[in-house]
C-alpha cells in the first residue's frame, strides 16, 4: 500500500522490517566515511558540509510531518487553541518529543561538524543518509502527530531520563575523540605511529573507551531507546532498532580497523560496554 494509505502502526512495522533486512547486510558493507572511507564510492564532498546536508532533513521531515498530520480541529481533541498544548496548558508529549528531536539534530547537524575536523565523504553516502532521515522523520512525525494532544506526564519521565543519559554518554565520548584528534594534529600526547600505510593513529582510552571501541555509538543507542520509551510509539521503537542495526555493524568494523593497526590485543567490545 502507498504510504498515504498506511496507518502509523503499519508504516512503523514496515520501517522496522526494512531495518531488520538491512542489519545483516551492514556487516558486509560499511558506509565509506570516517575511518572506513575508501575509493570507488563517487565524488568526494567536504565532510562537514556533507554531514550538515545529510542531518538537516531529519528535523525538517519530522516537523513537516507533524504539521501536516496533526488534527487539532478534531471534535474529540482536547487541544487548546494552536493545537500543541492541552486545554489545561500542559505541553503535549508530541511537542516535548519534537523539541528533543530538534535539539539532538541541532547538535548533530550544526555544532558537531563546526567543532571538529572531518574527512571527506561522498555523494552516495550523503544521499542515502538524506533518504533515511526523510523517511524516518516522516514516519515518526506522522505517528506523533496523532497523539498531539496527549499531555507529557510522569509516565514519560523514565524514558526522558534514559534519553538524557544517552545524550551525556554520546556527547562525552564525542568530545573525548575530538580531544584525541586535537592532540594528534598538534603533535602532542595521543600521537602514535604504527606503520607507513596507515600513518599515525591513537587508540582511545579512558572512561567507557576502556570497555568498548565506540561508546559514542552506545550513547546514541541509549538516547533513542529512551526516546522510544518516553513516547511509547511504534515508529520510535523502529527508529531505535534502526539505530542499533546501523551502528552495531559499524562499531564491529571499527574494532577490526583498530585491531589491524594496534594488534589483536584490542579485546574491547565493539559497542556494548557490559
Amino acid at each position: 500500500a502507498p504510504p498515504s494509505a498506511m496507518t502509523p502502526s503499519q508504516a512503523a512495522s514496515a520501517w522496522a522490517a526494512a531495518g531488520l533486512a538491512a542489519f545483516p547486510f551492514l556487516f558486509f558493507v560499511s558506509a565509506p566515511y570516517g575511518k572506513l572511507a575508501r575509493d570507488g564510492w563517487g565524488a568526494p564532498i567536504d565532510g562537514r558540509l556533507g554531514w550538515f546536508l545529510q542531518e538537516l532533513p531529519s528535523p525538517l521531515a519530522l516537523v513537516t510531518s507533524l504539521m501536516v498530520n496533526h488534527r487539532a480541529d478534531d471534535p474529540s481533541s482536547s487541544c487548546a487553541a494552536g493545537g500543541w498544548t492541552r486545554d489545561d496548558g500542559a505541553p503535549s508529549m508530541a511537542l516535548v518529543a519534537a523539541a528533543l528531536w530538534c535539539a539532538h539534530y541541532a547538535n548533530r547537524a550544526v555544532r558537531y561538524p563546526l567543532t571538529r575536523r572531518m574527512s571527506h565523504t561522498t555523494l552516495p553516502v550523503v544521499l542515502s543518509a538524506v533518504a533515511f532521515n526523510v523517511v524516518n522523520g516522516t514516519v515518526c512525525g506522522s505517528e506523533l502527530a496523532r497523539r498531539g494532544c496527549e499531555a507529557f506526564g510522569a509516565r514519560n519521565l523514565p524514558g526522558l531520563a534514559l534519553m538524557l543519559l544517552g545524550v551525556v554518554v554520546n556527547v562525552t565520548a564525542d568530545e573525548h575523540l575530538r580531544a584525541i584528534r586535537g592532540k594528534k594534529d598538534g603533535g602532542g600526547e595521543g600521537r602514535r605511529r604504527r606503520d607507513g600505510k596507515s600513518g599515525e593513529h591513537a587508540m582511545p582510552a579512558g572512561g567507557l573507551f576502556d570497555r568498548c571501541v565506540c561508546p559514542h555509538y552506545l550513547g546514541e543507542l541509549i538516547e533513542w531507546c529512551g526516546f522510544a520509551a518516553m513516547t511509547n510509539a511504534a515508529s520510535s521503537f523502529a527508529f531505535a532498532f534502526w539505530t542499533f542495526a546501523n551502528l552495531f555493524p559499524r562499531a564491529t568494523a571499527y574494532r577490526e580497523w583498530y585491531r589491524e593497526r594496534f594488534g589483536t590485543g584490542v579485546v574491547r567490545r565493539a559497542m556494548v560496554a557490559w
